[in-house]
């Protein structure tokens, strides 16, 4: 016996099926109108995988069955939003940081915060007590083991003052994006004045950016294949943090977020079976 799944063409109603093997011919009675029509078991492969879904039916022999309903092309349109959010991506991290920096400044007008944790230690790496932090006109302390942290801070380049007394102080320019938080090292030298400005480095930025597009790709890949739906629902909610120049890799990564949650039943969880 083959099992299998068909439609009434009367109904339009779903129906399970135990049909003898080899039967070229099966006559059916829809449970639902009473409506008498013939199926002709057959495998259509190239048929099935291009147009439709796939389940597990059946205890305890399990069969894989069509669902016989047409996908969308909403994946693969997901899948191609992605894409340029991923070209976007790498130009905004290979070839400017000036990219980086204004869209993180657009992020934090919207709203999108940040963290900084500062970690301070003398020239022999000895953890300095209260510190004084001035960052965004707040002013904290470093604990006993010379640890500071804030949240909710502005994205973009924040400038801190870092002063004790005893040693010179220290004027430390940020670069502080979304999501990551790494703690920056500071070495306060004996004595009084200031210490030379230390300025930003975007790598840190970069190499984030560049860790988030690789989530990218992989719904991308997902996307086309419309397997891993877990996959495909991570990675384009996290390259809604890629940003991109005016915001546009955000807007793009939300469109192609929905369209993946929109089409979450096409993405296949099984294998190929037999359509009636």
């Amino acid at each position: 016996m083959e099992k299998g799944r068909t439609i009434c063409p009367s109904c339009n109603k779903e129906i399970i099926l135990e049909i003898p093997s080899k039967v070229k011919k099966f006559e059916v009675v829809c449970p639902h109108c009473k409506n008498k029509f013939f199926v002709q078991p057959k495998s259509d492969e190239k048929k099935s995988n291009e147009e439709c879904l796939w389940i597990e039916h059946g205890e305890p022999r399990k069969a894989i069955l069509s669902c016989r309903k047409t996908k969308t092309k909403k994946p693969k349109i997901a899948g191609m939003l992605l894409i340029i959010v991923l070209i976007i991506g790498l130009v905004t991290a290979i070839f400017s940081e000036v990219f980086i920096i204004y869209s993180l400044d657009i992020a934090s007008a919207a709203g999108i915060t940040g963290s900084v944790s500062l970690k301070v230690t003398d020239m022999s790496n000895n953890s300095i007590e209260d510190v004084n932090i001035k960052i965004n006109g707040l002013n904290g302390y470093t604990d006993e083991n010379g640890f500071f942290s804030i949240d909710n801070v502005s994205l973009g380049i924040l400038t801190i003052e870092i002063s004790k007394e005893g040693y010179k102080n220290q004027i430390l320019k940020k670069l502080v994006p979304p999501i990551f938080n790494f703690v920056t090292n500071i070495k306060l030298r004996e004595g009084e004045g200031y210490e030379e400005k230390v300025e930003y480095d975007s790598l840190a930025c970069t190499m984030i950016l560049a860790i988030l597009l690789v989530f990218t790709v992989l719904a991308i890949l997902s996307c086309f294949q419309r397997k891993n739906l877990d996959i495909a629902i991570f990675g384009s909610f996290i390259s809604i943090f890629t940003f991109g120049f005016f915001f546009i890799n955000s807007i793009i990564s939300i469109i192609a977020f929905i369209l993946v949650y929109k089409s979450m039943e096409e993405f296949e969880n099984g294998e190929k079976g037999k359509i009636f």
